[in-house]
């Protein structure tokens, strides 16, 4: 691979992916995890919100902006958790045509985001 991996941009992008998937390891987990009274899930999720936080983090460091990073990052997680949450039968609630669409918003935005060019500026805390 070209370049130093801290300024590559398409390992930056890999990881905001990464860690919204690893969000659904956490946000289900939390599902089980009993008020946190259930040691073995309780590890499972914490281990999962660590990683996918340090997925969101390093991108940052790469000169992936802030609020771009976040919202892809979320809306990955969002999607992936409603979809897994109802093919594991975790939800009590049915699934509606509204609820499919606002969950293909949430992609058409992420795609947009990332398809968006964006114009970088000097880093304001120096």
């Amino acid at each position: 691979m070209e370049g130093d991996w801290k300024t590559n941009t398409k390992i930056a992008w890999l990881l905001i992916i990464l860690g919204g998937f690893l969000q659904v390891g956490w946000s289900i987990g939390l599902a089980y995890t009993d008020s946190f009274t259930n040691i073995g899930w309780d590890i499972v999720t914490i281990v999962f919100l660590i990683l996918s936080m340090i997925c969101l983090e390093y991108p940052m460091r790469m000169g992936v902006p802030f609020t771009t990073a976040y919202a892809v990052w979320i809306g990955i997680g969002v999607f992936l958790t409603v979809v897994l949450s109802y093919a594991l039968n975790l939800e009590s609630e049915g699934f509606s045509w509204g609820m499919g669409i606002c969950l293909a918003l949430i992609i058409a935005g992420v795609v947009g985001l990332k398809m968006t060019p964006v114009e970088y500026i000097e880093d304001p805390k120096k």
